[in-house]
C-alpha cells in the first residue's frame, strides 16, 4: 500500500538521485539511461555541501572506450562538464567537481526552507512505499532462569527495530520466542516435585527456581534413576499430563512475572510465542517434510541436508524427540503461511548464524519461504564483554543478571544528577531556567541510567563485541545518551525562555527562513531523517540512527557558538528551527528507546 501523500516527508536522496541523473544525461545524452544509478554519500562536516557522488568515476570507466564523452580525456573533465550543466530541478543549488572526478552537491535554500516548514506544519510522517507485515523475533529468555547480560542486546536491538518499522508504517509482530519446552522441563519438574511437593501453596522465587534447575542438571548427569524418571516426565509433559502441566504453568508464570519487571523498566512491549506454542504441530511438520521427500535417516535421526552445508537440519533426534531445528521450522511455516508475514527477522548472537541459515534454507526447500516475495534474515550481534574485555562475570564468577545492570546504572546516574544540580547551583554550568526537585531525582536517574545502557549498546556496530563500561556510558561529554539528553534539555530551555506559550499557533503564523550559513547546515541535516531510517531498516544497522542523533546534537552545540537565538532580529525563524530540531530529536529518542528528561 502506497502511503506517500502531500503531508509526508520526502526522501531527499531520491530527489537528488533523480535530479543528478537528469543532469548527467543532459550533459551526455548518448549514455544509456538504464545503465547507471547515482550513488550518494552524505557530508556532515561541510557547511557548503550536503552530498557527494563517485558515480562519474564509474560511468567514465564503463563507457570511455565507446567514445561517448567526445574529446574529454578523464573522469575529472567529465565531472566538470556535469557540474557546469544547468539543472531544471528545485532541489539542487550547485554541483561542484572536486578531486578524482567526485562531485559535491549543495541543496537549494528554498527547498530546505520548504521542507522544514512542511515538517513544522505536518509533523514527521514517513513516506512508506511498500507496506509489509514483519515479524521480529527478539529477547527470547529461557524459562526458569533469570534474564542476564546475554539477553541485553537482543532485547534492546529488537525493541528499537520494532519502533522504527512501526514508525515507518509497517505492520509489526513482536515475538518473544521463550525457551519454555523440552527435556530440561522433565528434569526440572521432577526435581521440583521432590523438593517442593507443596509448590502450589509454597511457590519458590525465581532465584530458587534457577538453583533448582542447576541442581536438577547435576542429578540428571550423575543419577541414572533420576535421568530416567526425568525423561518419563518429558513424555508426560508432551502428553499434557495434568500434574506436569500444572507445575509447568507455575514455572512459566513465575518466570514471566520477573521478565515483565525488566521489560517494564526497559519499556519493551513484546508478545510471548514460546517453543510450546508450536508443540502441537511438530509431528505434522515432520510428516510434511517427509512427504516433500527431503528427509533422510541418519543413525536413527531424521535430517534434512542443505546443499553446501556439512551440518544438516535435524528435525527428529535419534531418541524420537524434537529440538530447536524442529521448532524453528514450525515457527517459519506459521509465520509465513498462517500469519502471512513478508519479512522475518531473528535477533540472536552471531554464533547462531549457521543454525538459522539451515532453517532458512529448509523453509525454502519446503516452499514456504519464496524469495523475493518473502525475506528471512538473521540480525546477529556480538557479545557484551566486561570492562576488561573478558567474558562479563560477577566477582563470584556468575553470569551478570540484567536486573543488576539496570539497578547500578540508575544508582550511578542518580549520583551524577545530584552532582550536576550542585554545579548548576554554583553557576559552573549553564542554567536551564528550571531545575529538578529532589523528588524528581529518582525518575530522572531511572530514565538516564536505562537510556545510557540502551544507547551505548545501540551505537555499536552490532556484529562486534563491546566492553560494558558504566563510566563511558554515563560520560556527559562523549557520544552517550547523557550528552544527548542534556542537549535536549538545553534546547527545551531556550524554547521556554522565548516566552512563547503556544508553539502550534506560532508555527502557523511564521515561516522558517535561512538567515545564517550554519542554520542552513543544521536544517539540511534534519532532512536526512527519512533516508537514515530507510538505511537502518534496509541494512539492519541501528547504529546509523545513533550516529545521526549524535551528529544533530553536536551541530546544535556548534550553533550556540555561531549566532544568538533569543533577543536577536532573527529570533522568530531560529526558534522555528529549534522546534524542528526538537521534533526530530524527540522522535529519534523514542525510536532508540530513550525517555528524555525535560529539566536538570
Amino acid at each position: 500500500m502506497d502511503q506517500i501523500g502531500v503531508n509526508t516527508m520526502r526522501s531527499v536522496q531520491k530527489l537528488i538521485k533523480s535530479a543528478m541523473k537528469t543532469r548527467v544525461l543532459t550533459a551526455f545524452p548518448n549514455l544509456p539511461q538504464n545503465s547507471f544509478e547515482i550513488q550518494l554519500e552524505s557530508i556532515s562536516n561541510n557547511l557548503n555541501f550536503e552530498y557527494k557522488t563517485p558515480t562519474v568515476i564509474r560511468i567514465y570507466n564503463q563507457f570511455k572506450k565507446q567514445n561517448l564523452f567526445g574529446d574529454l580525456k578523464s573522469e575529472v573533465e567529465v565531472a566538470q562538464k556535469i557540474a557546469a550543466t544547468e539543472g531544471q530541478d528545485n532541489v539542487i543549488q550547485k554541483v561542484e567537481a572536486i578531486e578524482k572526478g567526485f562531485l559535491t552537491i549543495q541543496l537549494n535554500n528554498q527547498f530546505i526552507e520548504d521542507e522544514i516548514n512542511s515538517i513544522l506544519a505536518n509533523g514527521l510522517k514517513f513516506p512508506l512505499e511498500k507496506k509489509q507485515k514483519v515479524v521480529v523475533d527478539y529477547s527470547s529468555p529461557n524459562i526458569a532462569k533469570e534474564m542476564h547480560v546475554g539477553h541485553l542486546r537482543s532485547t534492546i536491538l529488537g525493541e528499537s527495530l520494532c519502533r522504527i518499522l512501526e514508525f515507518q508504517g509497517q505492520e509489526v509482530v513482536r515475538v518473544n520466542h521463550v525457551g519454555d519446552w523440552g527435556t530440561q522441563f522433565g528434569m526440572l519438574i521432577n526435581h521440583l516435585l521432590e523438593e517442593y511437593p507443596d509448590y502450589q501453596t509454597n511457590k519458590p522465587a525465581l532465584k530458587e527456581l534457577e538453583d533448582l534447575y542447576k541442581e536438577a542438571k547435576k542429578k540428571f548427569d550423575s543419577n541414572e534413576e533420576f535421568k530416567l524418571k526425568s525423561q518419563q516426565f518429558v513424555v508426560k509433559l508432551q502428553a499434557l499430563d495434568p500434574v506436569c502441566i500444572d507445575a509447568w504453568k507455575m514455572i512459566c508464570d513465575l518466570s514471566r512475572q520477573e521478565y515483565n519487571k525488566i521489560y517494564q523498566r526497559l519499556n519493551v512491549k513484546i508478545t510471548e510465542y514460546g517453543e510450546s506454542y508450536y508443540n502441537p504441530i511438530l509431528n505434522e511438520i515432520v510428516k510434511e517434510c517427509e512427504a516433500k521427500g527431503i528427509v533422510e535417516l541418519d543413525q536413527g535421526a531424521k535430517i534434512i541436508r542443505v546443499k553446501g552445508e556439512k551440518v544438516p537440519l535435524m528435525i527428529v533426534k535419534k531418541d524420537g524427540g524434537y529440538n530447536y531445528d524442529t521448532t524453528d521450522m514450525a515457527a517459519a511455516k506459521t509465520r509465513i503461511l498462517e500469519w502471512k508475514c513478508d519479512r522475518l527477522l531473528y535477533l540472536t548472537d552471531v554464533g547462531q548464524w549457521n543454525h538459522f541459515k539451515l532453517v532458512f534454507e529448509g523453509a525454502k526447500l519446503m516452499g514456504w519461504h519464496q524469495p523475493p516475495n518473502t525475506s528471512m534474515e538473521h540480525m546477529g550481534f556480538g557479545l557484551v564483554l566486561g570492562p576488561d574485555g573478558k567474558k562479563f562475570k560477577t566477582r563470584s564468577g556468575d553470569t551478570v543478571k540484567l536486573i543488576d545492570l539496570l539497578d547500578e546504572a540508575k544508582e550511578r546516574a542518580l549520583k551524577q544528577i545530584q552532582l550536576r544540580v550542585q554545579e548548576n547551583q554554583q553557576g559552573k554550568e549553564f542554567s536551564t531556567g528550571t531545575a529538578l526537585s529532589p523528588e524528581e531525582f529518582e525518575t530522572a536517574a531511572e530514565r538516564m541510567g536505562i537510556a545510557a545502557i540502551k544507547y551505548y549498546d545501540l551505537k555499536q556496530n552490532r556484529i562486534s563485541d563491546y566492553n560494558f563500561d558504566y563510566d563511558k556510558m554515563l560520560d556527559p561529554k562523549g557520544n552517550t545518551a547523557v550528552y544527548l539528553m542534556y542537549s535536549y534539555v538545553r534546547m527545551l530551555s531556550i524554547l521556554r525562555k522565548s516566552g512563547i506559550q503556544d508553539f502550534e499557533v506560532f508555527k502557523g503564523e511564521h515561516k522558517f527562513k535561512i538567515t545564517h550559513q550554519h542554520e542552513r547546515h543544521l536544517a539540511a541535516q534534519l532532512l536526512r531523517f527519512v533516508d537514515v531510517l530507510q538505511s537502518v531498516t534496509d541494512q539492519l544497522a541501528i547504529n546509523w540512527l545513533c550516529d545521526y542523533i549524535y551528529d544533530i546534537c553536536v551541530k546544535i552545540a556548534e550553533a550556540y557558538n555561531q549566532y544568538r537565538i533569543l533577543n536577536d532580529e532573527h529570533t522568530q525563524t531560529r526558534l522555528l528551527l529549534c522546534e524542528a530540531v526538537k521534533m526530530v530529536l524527540l522522535q529519534s529518542f523514542h525510536l532508540v528507546g530513550i525517555e528524555p528528561i525535560e529539566k536538570i
